[in-house]
């Protein structure tokens, strides 16, 4: 575990929360990042876990640069110690955990009969059991301060996929019904969990594809009704949402953040 921190939180101008403290997993780039750095400006402490730790330190960084309080947590979400060390480092670091951003993913992309066992659960145990893990480990900490906020990621893909997806469409919509499970469970205590559901979202792997294949930009561009991409600012403002009290009475269901395109089909 690395920690760094500095300074005072500020509440960003009009803000009506006092400053948070939110666990960011897959922190070190597109979505994760994104959010990380937008909390970190509405005046919140991040805690970035990312298992690249180059990539996290250097998102902590950033955010201290910025004036922001940040903690680095070198961690793998599948396995259970490292998670709940990096839970635990959160609450020595910043005293409380009143936010966890369930958003670090893999995606392995082959056809049904092409994908191996051990692909399959390698993807089941970073999406889906890693997840799990995540939201498990924040339970208590949040029931013990009267309650928090859980968003995990999704994806497009738990509603409308693409061959060779196999794998990673069932962990996302898996991921939908784990949302709904733990809203249940959580409601009693104070703790909200809901679900992001990210469309077409410009980051370093899809833009490495469409670069290759531009076709399939424009295929997809024409299908999503706002004909842009998502940013992945776009997607951290919608998690902002979801954690913000205008949301205080919001558990157990998904956002889009997709332009429009499910409602394409």
């Amino acid at each position: 575990m690395e920690c760094a921190e500095t300074g005072t939180p500020q509440r960003r101008q009009g803000a009506s929360v006092d400053p948070r403290v939110i666990l960011v997993t897959g922190a070190g780039s597109g979505i994760g990042r994104a959010t990380a750095l937008l909390f970190s400006r509405d005046g919140d402490s991040v805690a970035v876990l990312d298992r690249d730790q180059t990539a996290g330190t250097a998102v902590a960084e950033e955010i201290i640069s910025q004036g922001g309080r940040a903690l680095f947590v070198h961690a793998d979400i599948q396995y259970p110690a490292q998670v709940q060390s990096a839970v635990d480092a959160t609450l020595s670091a910043f005293g409380r955990l009143d936010i966890l951003f369930a958003n670090a993913a893999l995606q392995k992309n082959a056809p049904l009969e092409d994908t191996t066992l051990d692909e399959w659960n390698q993807v089941l145990s970073v999406n889906l059991t890693g997840t799990f893990l995540c939201c498990k480990a924040v339970v208590e900490p949040m029931k013990a301060q009267g309650g928090g906020s859980i968003v995990i990621c999704s994806s497009g893909h738990a509603f409308n996929t693409y061959p060779g997806y196999a794998a990673y469409g069932t962990t996302k919509a898996g991921l939908l019904a784990l949302t709904r499970s733990a809203a249940l469970d959580l409601a009693q205590h104070g703790i909200r969990v809901n679900c992001i559901v990210p469309g077409a979202t410009e980051t370093p792997l899809l833009r490495y594809h469409f670069d290759r294949a531009p076709q399939d930009e424009q295929r997809l561009l024409a299908k999503i009704p706002m004909r842009r991409l998502a940013s992945p600012e776009d997607i951290a403002k919608g998690v902002r949402l979801l954690c913000s009290p205008d949301a205080a009475y919001i558990t157990g269901t998904w956002l889009a953040v997709d332009g429009g395109l499910l409602a394409h089909g």
